[in-house]
C-alpha cells in the first residue's frame, strides 16, 4: 500500500512539473528558454520575459503554472502588460536558465538594473538576494546593476525576482546579463563608480560651486551667477539621492521622489543660458517656473504622504517639459553662436549632449529601446559647461578689475617722481646690463616685435656667430641660415616669436615648445657648429611680452667629445660581448651572417613586386641572424636586426604594403654595417682575425695527434708478409683518415647548448639537461653551419612549446628541469639526427583550432594528426598567443625545412603513441641528410661506448 501510494505521488509531482513547465514554452517568451552554451562572453537576457503583477509568496516556486502570467519586454515598463489603466507599484519576473552541462559548477552573476527599486531575486525558490537588507555592511547598488551571485548546481534554474517601485518599471535599463563570477571583475567597479560614487562626487562639486557663486551674486548682484549658483545647489537631489549612504538612512521611496525634485535645477540651467544670449523670454519664463516648481513641489510632498498614480501623470509632464524648454534653449544659443557671444558655442555643445540624452532616456522610460540611462551624464555635462562659462567670466572680470585698480594706483601716484626714480634705476640696469653683455662669455641678444635683433647685445656673440653685421638685423636668417633645420621648423620658430611679443606672457608658456633649442650650424669655411639656444620672455610690469631674449652657446667641442664617449662605450659593450665567445665560433656567426646579407641583397636587388615567397625567404633569414645573435648575446646587433625583422614581418602580414625595395636595401645596409662592425672590433681591436681552428680544420684536415702518431708506428712495425696484421694495420689507418674534415655533433652544437639556460631563465623554466648520443657518428665540416642554424630554432622551440615550467612538471610528476635528448645515426637511407623532449608533446589540439582559424586544412585533411601536424612548417605559422623576442612570428619550424631543403635534406615528425586524436602526442623530430654528410667510426669494441645510455652534456 505504501509503495502504490509513493508511486501516485511521483506521478502526481511529475504530471504538475511537466504541466508547469508545459506552461513555460511560448514561441514568443524569450525568458521560458534562455540557453547558455558557454559563459566566456556575457549571455544578453533582453527580451520579452514572463511577468505578473499578482503578488504572491509562491512566485518563487521553481514548479508553478504560469498560464496567466504576461510577457513584456524587459527592460521596460509594466503598462504594457496590462491595459487596464491601473496603477501598481509590484512586479514579479520569472526565467528559465539552462545551463550546459560543463557549466555546472561554476559562480555565475546575474547583472539587473531596478533603479532604486525594492527587490527580492530567487533561485530555485531560494532567495539569494534582498535589497534593502543588511545596510550596515551591504552595498544598495541604487541606480547601478546589482549582481546577484549563485552557483550552477544543476543544468536548468528557475529565476524569479520581484521588484517594487512607484515607477512602475521593473528592470530600468542595461546591462541585463548573466557572467562568469570573477572576483576582480573591473566592469563592474566600473558601473559601481559611474552609477555610485561618480553621482556623489558630481554632486558636491556643484554644491561648492552653487555657494561660491552664490557669494560672488552677493557682492556683484549680477543674475547670472545667481542662476549658476541655484542651478549647482537645486541639482543635489538629483545627483546625490542614489548615495548609499541616503539609501541607508531613508526608504528607497523617500529617495526616488528626492532625486526627481532635483529636476528643478534645469529651470535656472535654461535662464543661465538666456543671461548668455541675452535673449529674454519673461512671460514664457514665468510660465515655465511656476510649472517647475509645482511639478517638483507635488513629487517632494510625496516624500511625506506617497501617491504613485499621481506620480505616474507628474514625471511625464516633467520630463516633456524638460525636452521642450531644452529645444527652446537651444534654438536660443545657436543664434548667440552665430552671432559670436562669448560662452554660446560650448553651451550649445552641452545642451546638444543634453537633449540626446534626455531623448534617450524618454525612450528607454517607454520601452522603445534596450539602452543605458544617460540623463545624469548630459546633466553633469551641461552643469560643467554652465560652470565654466561662470567661472570664465568672473575670471576675467576679476583680472579686467585687477588691471583698472593698477592703473587707478599708477595714476593717483606722483608721476613726477616716479619717473625720475625710473629714470636714475634704468641708467644704472643699463649700466650692469652694458658691463655684463661686454664680458659674458656667451652670446645673448633680444629681438623685438618685427623679429630684429636689439643695438644691444653680448660681444661675444660675434665670436659664434663670426659676424659684426648682427643688429638689426632679422634674427631668422642671423641665426638658421645654413642650419639643420627645416623650412617646417623655420617657419614655426618666426611665427611663435612674432606671436609671443606684444602678448601675455601665458602665450610665450603656451608656444615655447614652438622654440628650438639645438641645431647644426655651416659656417662660411665649411665648419659645422653646434649651437643650443634658450628663451626668454622679457615681460613688462603688467606681464605683457616686449621683447624675447636669447641666449646661443656653441657647443661643438661638447658635442663631439659626447659623440666619442658613446662609440666608446658602445665598443666597449660590443668588446664585453665578444669576449665570452670563442674564435671559431665568432668566425663562423660572422661568415653565416654574411652568407644571409649576400643572399638577402640579391633577392630584393633581383626582385622588382612584392613575392610572398621572396619575402618568407628575405624574413627566415634575418630571423636566423637574430636568433643566431641572441645565443652569443650580441644586443646591439640583435636590436638592429629586429627592426630590420619588423619590415620583412610588415610585408608579408599587411596585404596592403608596399614592396620599397631601395627601402629594403637601406635597411639590410645598416644590418650589415653592424655586422661588420662586430667583425672589425674583433678583428682590430681585439687581434682575433682569422677563424680560428675552423679554419685549420678546413685548410689542414686535422686528426687526433695520438691516432696519427699510433698509425705511424703501427705502420712501420707490421709485418707486411702476414696478411692479417696488414689488415688490421690498413682498418686502423683508415679510421684515422675518415677523420679528416669531421667533428663531433657534441662540439658542432656547444654555442647552441652553452645559451639554452640563459634562454630558461628568460621564459622562467628551469635549465634543461641535454643529453646527446652520436653512435660513433661524426658529421662533416662543411655541414657544422647549416647544423647551428636549425639547432638555433629547434633547441629554441623546444624550451618554448616543449618543456613546461617547473611548477607545472612538478605537478605532473616530473623533474623540475626539462630533459632533451639528440641522437644521431648514419645508415643507407642518410644522416638522422632525432630530437626529442619530454615536455607534454606536440599540442595537435591547439595547431587544429589556428588551422581552422586560418583556413590551412580542410575538415577531411584537419582530421589527420599527421596532417595537422605537417601544419607547422607553413610559413608564418605560429600557435604563440603573442608575438616575443623568443617566438610567435611562425618563422622557425618553416625555416628549418627551408635549409634542409637546400642541402637535400628534411624534417619529418614520428609520433611515439597511439593516441590518435588526442590534444597532446609525445613525438620525435626527425632530421635527415644525405649520407654524405656524416662518416661513422668503427670503433674498437673496447673503446665503444656503452650504446643504451646517452652520453648528457653538461648545462
Amino acid at each position: 500500500m505504501s509503495i502504490s501510494r509513493f508511486l501516485m505521488l511521483a506521478l502526481l509531482g511529475m504530471l504538475l512539473s511537466w504541466t508547469a513547465r508545459a506552461a513555460d514554452t511560448r514561441p514568443d517568451c524569450h525568458s521560458c528558454h534562455i540557453e547558455i552554451q558557454s559563459l566566456d562572453q556575457p549571455v544578453k537576457l533582453t527580451g520579452k520575459w514572463l511577468f505578473t503583477r499578482d503578488d504572491r509568496p509562491e512566485n518563487k516556486d521553481p514548479v508553478l503554472d504560469t498560464q496567466d502570467w504576461k510577457l513584456i519586454m524587459a527592460p521596460g515598463p509594466w503598462k504594457p502588460a496590462y491595459n487596464d489603466g491601473k496603477v501598481f507599484t509590484v512586479g514579479w519576473y520569472r526565467g528559465n536558465l539552462k545551463f550546459a552541462p560543463s557549466l555546472i559548477g561554476q559562480e555565475v552573476v546575474f547583472m539587473v538594473n531596478t533603479y532604486m527599486a525594492r527587490m527580492h531575486v530567487y533561485v530555485d525558490g531560494q532567495e539569494v538576494y534582498q535589497r534593502p537588507h543588511d545596510i550596515n555592511v551591504e552595498r544598495y547598488y541604487s541606480v547601478q546593476p546589482i549582481p546577484v551571485r549563485f552557483k550552477v548546481t544543476q543544468a536548468e534554474h528557475v529565476v524569479a525576482f520581484r521588484v517594487e517601485t512607484p515607477l512602475m518599471t521593473g528592470v530600468y535599463q542595461l546591462p541585463f546579463e548573466v557572467h562568469r563570477y570573477d572576483q576582480h571583475d573591473r566592469s563592474l567597479a566600473l558601473w559601481q563608480f559611474w552609477g555610485g560614487e561618480a553621482r556623489t562626487i558630481a554632486a558636491y562639486v556643484m554644491v561648492m560651486f552653487g555657494l561660491f557663486f552664490l557669494l560672488v551674486y552677493s557682492k556683484t548682484k549680477y543674475p547670472l551667477y545667481l542662476m549658476a549658483a541655484l542651478a549647482g545647489l537645486l541639482i543635489f537631489p538629483f545627483f546625490g539621492s542614489p548615495g548609499d549612504y541616503f539609501m541607508k538612512m531613508f526608504s528607497p521611496e523617500v529617495m526616488l521622489y528626492s532625486h526627481y525634485t532635483g529636476l528643478l535645477s534645469i529651470f535656472f540651467l535654461y535662464m543661465f543660458g538666456q543671461y548668455i544670449t541675452q535673449r529674454f523670454l519673461p512671460r514664457l519664463n514665468w510660465v515655465k517656473g511656476l510649472l517647475y516648481v509645482a511639478l517638483c513641489v507635488t513629487i517632494g510632498t510625496m516624500m511625506f504622504s506617497p501617491n504613485v498614480e499621481l506620480f505616474q501623470k507628474v514625471r511625464p509632464v516633467l520630463f516633456i517639459l524638460n525636452l521642450i524648454s531644452g529645444s527652446i534653449s537651444l534654438w536660443q544659443l545657436v543664434l548667440a553662436w552665430r552671432e559670436g557671444k562669448s560662452g554660446a558655442a560650448i553651451l550649445t555643445f552641452g545642451m546638444i549632449i543634453f537633449l540626446a540624452t534626455g531623448f534617450n532616456d524618454v525612450l528607454l522610460a517607454l520601452g522603445k529601446i534596450s539602452s543605458v540611462s544617460l540623463i545624469f551624464s548630459g546633466v553633469l555635462f551641461y552643469m560643467c559647461t554652465m560652470m565654466y562659462v561662470a567661472s570664465t567670466r568672473f575670471a576675467n572680470t576679476f583680472m579686467e578689475n585687477r588691471r583698472l585698480v593698477k592703473d587707478l594706483q599708477g595714476i593717483n601716484d606722483n608721476l613726477e617722481g616716479l619717473v625720475s626714480e625710473r629714470t636714475a634705476q634704468l641708467r644704472e640696469k643699463s649700466q650692469d646690463i652694458q658691463s655684463m653683455l661686454e664680458n659674458l662669455p656667451q652670446g645673448v641678444l633680444t629681438v623685438t616685435a618685427s623679429n630684429e635683433v636689439h643695438p644691444e647685445y653680448s660681444a661675444y656673440l660675434e665670436t659664434i656667430l663670426e659676424t659684426k653685421d648682427i643688429a638689426g638685423k632679422n634674427l631668422i636668417p642671423l641665426l638658421f641660415s645654413n642650419s639643420s633645420l627645416g623650412s617646417d621648423a623655420l617657419s614655426s620658430v618666426e611665427a611663435a616669436a612674432s606671436s609671443c611679443i606684444g602678448e601675455d606672457v601665458m602665450n610665450f608658456e603656451f608656444n615655447s615648445h614652438l622654440m628650438v633649442t639645438e641645431l647644426d650650424k655651416t659656417m662660411p669655411d665649411g665648419r659645422v657648429k653646434s649651437l643650443a639656444l634658450s628663451w626668454s620672455p622679457i615681460c613688462n610690469q603688467d606681464d605683457i611680452v616686449d621683447k624675447l631674449m636669447v641666449c646661443v652657446r656653441d657647443v661643438t667641442e661638447l658635442k663631439r667629445l659626447e659623440h666619442e664617449a658613446s662609440e666608446q662605450k658602445r665598443e666597449l659593450d660590443i668588446i664585453g660581448q665578444i669576449l665570452p665567445v670563442t674564435q671559431e665560433k665568432f668566425s663562423d656567426f660572422i661568415d653565416g651572417s654574411r652568407r644571409f646579407i649576400v643572399e638577402n641583397r640579391q633577392l630584393i636587388e633581383q626582385t622588382s613586386n612584392k613575392d610572398l615567397e621572396v619575402v618568407a625567404l628575405l624574413f627566415r633569414n634575418m630571423h636566423t641572424i637574430k636568433g643566431n645573435a641572441r645565443t652569443y648575446a650580441f644586443i646591439h646587433l640583435t636590436n638592429l636586426v629586429h627592426e630590420a625583422e619588423q619590415a620583412y614581418d610588415q610585408l608579408r602580414k599587411d596585404p596592403e604594403a608596399v614592396w620599397d625595395a631601395p627601402e629594403l636595401l637601406r635597411t639590410l645596409d645598416g644590418v650589415e654595417a653592424m655586422v661588420e662592425e662586430y667583425a672589425r672590433i674583433n678583428d682590430n681591436v681585439l687581434g682575433r682575425k682569422g677563424p680560428g681552428r675552423r679554419g685549420s680544420v678546413e685548410k689542414y684536415a686535422l686528426v687526433d695527434r695520438e691516432h696519427l702518431a699510433d698509425s705511424l708506428d703501427l705502420l712501420s712495425s707490421v709485418n707486411l708478409d702476414d696478411a692479417a696484421a696488414l689488415r688490421g694495420a690498413l682498418q686502423q689507418v683508415k679510421l684515422t683518415l675518415s677523420q679528416i674534415g669531421t667533428e663531433r655533433l657534441e662540439g658542432v652544437l656547444a654555442g647552441q647548448v652553452d645559451s639554452l639556460p640563459s634562454l630558461a631563465r628568460e621564459l622562467g623554466k628551469e635549465p634543461p639537461v641535454i643529453r646527446l648520443h652520436d653512435h660513433h657518428v661524426v658529421v662533416q665540416n662543411q655541414i657544422a653551419p647549416l647544423l647551428k642554424n636549425l639547432f638555433t630554432h629547434l633547441l629554441r622551440n623546444a624550451m618554448d612549446h616543449g618543456l613546461e615550467p617547473a611548477a607545472e612538471r612538478l605537478a605532473a610528476g616530473k623533474p623540475a628541469a626539462g630533459r632533451i635528448d639528440i641522437e644521431v645515426k648514419l645508415d643507407v637511407g642518410g644522416l638522422r639526427i632525432r630530437l626529442h623532449d619530454d615536455g607534454r608533446g606536440l599540442a595537435l589540439a591547439r595547431i587544429r583550432a589556428r588551422a581552422l582559424e586560418q583556413a590551412l586544412l580542410t575538415e577531411e585533411e584537419v582530421r589527420s594528426d599527421e596532417a595537422v601536424a605537417q601544419t607547422i612548417f607553413l610559413s608564418g605559422f605560429s600557435t604563440a598567443e603573442q608575438v616575443t623576442e623568443v617566438s610567435g612570428r611562425g618563422v622557425g619550424m618553416d625555416a628549418v625545412r627551408g635549409f634542409l631543403q637546400r642541402e637535400g635534406g628534411d624534417v619529418h615528425i614520428h609520433f611515439l603513441d597511439t593516441n590518435v586524436g588526442a590534444d597532446f602526442r609525445a613525438f620525435d623530430l626527425v632530421v635527415s641528410l644525405p649520407a654524405r654528410f656524416g662518416t661513422q667510426l668503427d670503433l674498437p669494441s673496447e673503446t665503444a661506448a656503452p650504446d643504451a645510455r646517452l652520453a648528457p652534456l653538461a648545462v
